[in-house]
């Protein structure tokens, strides 16, 4: 099984549904909370949050960057989206609503 590193910073905001996501799925991870700016070169494109997998036998690392990439990939992987596209496409569309949401938050 995998195990993820997730690095965002200490606030609920854009990353707080990837933690959801990975304790709803109960794997293995740890949060990781980089200096800021310091650490900004080196994340990719130079943002958080940002997902690092890492398989069992350590032969390969998944590095995502965004946070709705980043979702997406945790909810199909551990069967949080309908097998039915027309079904996964509106769940999905939910998600992208609460990120208005998050922006008017912040606004």
């Amino acid at each position: 099984m995998s195990s993820y590193t997730f690095r965002y910073f200490k606030v609920a905001g854009f990353g707080e549904t990837s933690r959801l996501l990975l304790t709803a799925a109960q794997v293995d991870w740890i949060e990781e909370n980089p200096e800021w700016p310091q650490e900004k070169p080196n994340q990719p494109f130079g943002r958080l949050p940002v997902l690092i997998e890492r398989s069992a036998d350590s032969s390969s690392d998944l590095i995502l960057s965004e946070s709705a990439t980043i979702e997406r990939y945790l909810a199909r992987t551990y069967g949080f989206l309908p097998a039915d596209p027309r079904q996964a496409a509106l769940q999905e569309q939910l998600r992208d609503r609460i990120n208005d949401v998050i922006l008017a938050y912040i606004a």
